[in-house]
């Protein structure tokens, strides 16, 4: 008897160390949102990256691939009267990206797969607001972005620290969300030619 209950032991420790040793990827990343940081004087601090991070990262591996022509804030005409602005764009490739600005308190990794949260919440692709000088503003309601334009949702690119050195091991570091992004960017282009 002494026997099982020191095999069962051991199994269970066996256990619990290979279930701390699982490594942060793009397919289990949200399961690691550390919720404690919601709470009033956490050790734990939720970051996203910037607008202007995510543009300097998509940028640079847009040239990295070969890519020329690249803006920022490029204007595109989807259809009569209809513009939308691409965060990056490639006029030579025309090609591009868009923010999905949409973001949510809670992470889910199954809002990696929709195109965007717009898409999730109002039925269209992309959703641009236009903004008059006098203050007033209307919605330019996309329901089907091209397959030249790719929207890069910023409720995916998010990361947390803590101020325990021990828990920011089993945080997702800026690092990593830095690297998905470039994964992100890589894998949208890969059929497209510079």
């Amino acid at each position: 008897m002494k026997k099982i209950k020191l095999y069962i032991l051991l199994l269970l420790c066996s256990l619990s160390i290979k279930a701390q040793d699982i490594k942060i990827d793009s397919t289990n990343y949200c399961n690691f949102y550390d919720y404690t940081e919601h709470y009033k004087n956490s050790e734990v601090k939720s970051f996203g990256l910037t607008r202007t991070m995510i543009i300097d990262i998509v940028s640079d591996e847009m040239q990295k691939l070969g890519f020329k022509g690249i803006s920022t804030f490029r204007i595109i005409k989807i259809e009569e009267g209809k513009y939308i602005t691409s965060i990056c764009y490639s006029d030579k490739s025309n090609c591009g990206f868009l923010f999905d600005e949409v973001y949510e308190t809670e992470h889910n990794q199954e809002d990696r797969k929709w195109k965007s949260l717009s898409k999730k919440y109002s039925g269209n692709d992309y959703v641009e607001k236009i903004v008059s000088l006098d203050g007033s503003y209307k919605f330019v309601n996309i329901k089907e972005v091209p397959n030249n334009l790719h929207i890069l949702k910023m409720n995916d690119y998010w990361y947390q620290q803590s101020t325990n050195p021990e828990k920011n091991k089993k945080l997702v570091s800026k690092e990593f969300i830095e690297s998905l992004l470039r994964e992100d960017v890589r894998s949208f282009l890969k059929n497209k030619k510079p």
